[in-house]
């Protein structure tokens, strides 16, 4: 820990834990060896000190077992998350860890990796507001907003929602040539559900209802939502 100081370090741990999806977790090794810095007792202790404004219920003891003293509390978040459980969501007392393990942010800034995706709207309001609350539901957090546009920020990428004078009007349409969507990993089928039960109170309608949720073949579980500016999304369950 010579290398910086304790608040320096939390901050670092912290960041990280924010960015650990619903339905996952990890060790406090895993943290350490992802920061390179420390180890479990120095991320434990950042924990039991700073770890209430974060999703501490995701960060636990390497044989799935719940963070000392929160057993309880951290077990009914997993089952409110759908975590993988040994012995089931009912049942289990502690996390399938081949199943449930975050295996951290993709490398920033390795060569091939997608920097950020920008898409354009025509309504900033209406569309920008539909993909304000999947991205914050997927996890995503806000990063700026500069009037004609707003970026969200998740595992060292980012995403931009923008809208400005230099959009040709015509609308998107997803079959022509181009990017017909985007796909996110969305958690556990019963996230995915909750999702698409969510959906259309914030502008976004299903997809292929009559093959939902198997549109993408009888093994492949995920919705398909269209922004109210016509931008398709694939939302997939592991």
């Amino acid at each position: 820990m010579a290398r910086m100081t304790l608040e320096e370090y939390a901050e670092r741990v912290l960041d990280l834990v924010a960015q650990v999806p619903e339905g996952q977790v990890v060790a406090y090794g895993d943290i350490a060896r992802m920061l390179g810095e420390g180890g479990p007792r120095n991320v434990g202790a950042v924990m039991s000190r700073y770890g209430s404004d974060v999703p501490w219920w995701r960060v636990i003891r390497a044989d799935g077992r719940p963070p000392q003293c929160h057993d309880g509390e951290a077990i009914e978040h997993w089952r409110a998350e759908g975590t993988p459980m040994v012995g089931g969501r009912l049942t289990g007392a502690r996390v399938d860890m081949a199943r449930a393990r975050w295996e951290g942010p993709a490398a920033a800034g390795a060569t091939g990796t997608i920097h950020h995706v920008e898409i354009w709207v025509e309504d900033l309001g209406t569309d920008g507001a539909a993909w304000d609350w999947l991205l914050a539901r997927l996890g995503y957090r806000f990063g700026d907003d500069w009037g004609r546009g707003r970026a969200w920020e998740l595992a060292g990428h980012y995403i931009v929602i923008e809208s400005g004078p230099d959009l040709v009007a015509g609308g998107v349409e997803r079959r022509r040539a181009g990017v017909n969507h985007l796909a996110f990993h969305a958690g556990s089928r019963a996230q995915v559900d909750a999702l698409v039960a969510d959906a259309p109170a914030h502008g976004w309608s299903l997809l292929f209802a009559g093959a939902h949720p198997h549109a993408g073949g009888p093994d492949h579980y995920a919705a398909y939502l269209e922004s109210p500016g016509g931008f398709e999304v694939e939302l997939v369950a592991r």
